[in-house]
């Protein structure tokens, strides 16, 4: 095999690529998946994309400030769709626990803030037309399995993690009715980790981390202080 082949959905190298795992599933929830431009530049299959590959409802939209994106508002000013974000806060609808009778016999389509948590902010903060939308969020019942990320608070959570625990929780409740691949959003989730470990471990390639004796584990981290001042989330 040409290790130099690449593939032409991800554009990583054939021999690290992920693609043939995916099983693509559809869903009655339409996703749009706002993307930071940093997410997108950086990361060639980061957990936005990985999503946008496996959700056959959903398109993916970069920016950081989506008042004047005319795609987006027009989506939102469509009048068969009920627009959504999925974003926590004190005023959102809760679709572990709520009354989602809002929900039933509507086109749902909820947007999705695709960055860092910092970026994530920024871009709810410029964005007045996606602020301004009525917002869901769920309760988790376990914290993040992406290892190889350091959260900012337990209830954070990576974008395909949340969208899946979002979807199982609308199945349970009666909204979704949910393909069996959608099992396959975290088996893939798991494999990119399991990459970018084992990455992270190898002291041939310009990703190994010297200084830190490869990848460290969770618990052997410390949790940088300022979150313990700065706010997470736009209000």
């Amino acid at each position: 095999m040409d290790y130099e082949i690449k593939c032409y959905i991800c554009f990583r190298k054939k021999i690290n690529c992920l693609c043939h795992l995916i099983k693509p599933f559809d869903t009655n929830i339409q996703f749009v998946i706002l993307i930071h431009p940093m997410e997108a530049k950086k990361e060639k299959l980061g957990t936005g994309r990985m999503t946008k590959s496996i959700l056959k409802n959903s398109k993916l939209i970069m920016g950081v400030d989506f008042s004047l994106d005319e795609e987006v508002n027009s989506i939102i000013q469509n009048k068969e769709n009920s627009c959504y974000v999925l974003y926590p806060g004190v005023a959102t609808l809760n679709v572990s626990s709520d009354d989602l009778t809002p929900l039933e016999n509507k086109k749902i389509v909820l947007f999705v803030i695709d960055g860092t948590w910092p970026c994530a902010k920024k871009m709810m903060k410029l964005s007045s037309n996606i602020n301004t939308l009525p917002r869901i969020s769920f309760t988790a019942n376990h914290q993040s399995i992406f290892e190889i990320k350091e959260q900012p608070a337990d209830y954070c959570l990576s974008t395909i993690e949340s969208i899946h625990f979002f979807l199982s929780e609308c199945e349970r409740r009666g909204i979704e009715q949910l393909d069996p691949n959608h099992l396959n959003m975290l088996d893939v989730f798991k494999a990119m980790i399991a990459f970018q470990i084992k990455c992270a471990n190898d002291p041939s390639i310009p990703s190994f981390r010297p200084n830190g004796g490869g990848y460290s584990k969770k618990e052997d981290r410390i949790k940088a202080k300022k979150w313990e001042k700065r706010k997470i989330l736009h209000t």
